[in-house]
């Protein structure tokens, strides 16, 4: 069971200026207020690919076709999940956090359901579910052992129905829970 989330807590947290010219990348924080969650996705297991498998949000790279990052989130969004963002509320965005290589920067934007919807995930999806918020503010941090670009790595993580959370997600995770 859940318990209420209040998008006005987000507020403190949420940026208004726009992302730095050096993110890369974009991701998509969807909250159904309704249950309190978060919408999550497992990537799909893909050789080269250096997030295969891992939970993230939805979202990826700007393309020429983007003329801003928030364009980004909601194209993603749509290809990954079948939401169209467009039809929710946008709130805001999240201070833009970069990947443990520091190789590329991604700035989290954040929505909130309007209505209800009805999830589609693409091939690039292996799964795709909502987490509740309330869990990550109980949950406490534990060590896991991940592969990550062809390596074994011991990392901080959630451990959330079976799902090790990690890295980039953790991050977002903690900043838009201010943990």
């Amino acid at each position: 069971m859940s318990i209420a989330f209040d998008p006005a807590s987000l507020r403190p947290r949420l940026i208004s200026s726009s992302p730095p010219s050096s993110s890369d990348a974009a991701v998509a924080i969807i909250i159904d207020v309704q249950s309190a969650s978060v919408l999550l996705i497992k990537r799909v297991e893909r050789e080269g690919d250096p997030w295969s498998g891992q939970i993230a949000f939805p979202g990826g790279h700007r393309s020429n076709a983007d003329r801003t990052l928030l364009d980004t989130a909601i194209r993603e969004s749509h290809e990954e999940v079948g939401i169209d963002l467009r039809q929710h509320q946008f709130l805001g965005m999240l201070p833009t956090v970069p990947t443990h290589t520091r190789r590329m920067e991604v700035t989290p934007f954040v929505f909130q359901l309007t209505r209800e919807i009805r999830l589609n995930p693409n091939d690039e999806v292996a799964q795709a579910f909502w987490a509740f918020l309330s869990q990550f503010i109980k949950i406490t941090p534990t060590e896991s052992e991940v592969r990550a670009d062809g390596k074994r790595l011991s990392v901080v993580s959630y451990i959330y129905h079976g799902h090790i959370i990690w890295g980039l997600t953790l991050r977002i995770l903690n900043l838009l829970l201010d943990k």
